[in-house]
């Protein structure tokens, strides 16, 4: 009876000890993988200022849309969308 609870206990110590080791081991493989990027990281540049427009002369029915800058990820670079002229709903 002796024995076998000493084994027991030594088993579930072992156990314990295995899954804290793993974990540490899991911890520091984690810590030493968020030092190292694996995909580079673009940051895309702030969008410049925005343009000044002429604003059209008003239209019955629609209002105006200021023009905007558009990322484009095709062209790597930002895109000055024009200014327009919306209908009203």
């Amino acid at each position: 009876m002796r024995t076998r609870r000493s084994f027991l206990i030594g088993l579930l110590t072992a156990a314990v000890a295995t899954i804290t080791n793993i974990t540490q081991i899991a911890d520091a493989q984690a810590q030493q993988d968020s030092g190292t990027l694996r995909f580079p990281v673009r940051r895309r540049p702030p969008p410049p200022r925005p343009r000044l427009e002429r604003v059209p002369s008003p239209r019955r029915g629609y209002r105006w849309v200021r023009g905007r800058w558009v990322w484009s990820a095709r062209r790597g670079r930002w895109v000055w969308i024009r200014g327009r002229w919306l209908r009203r709903r």
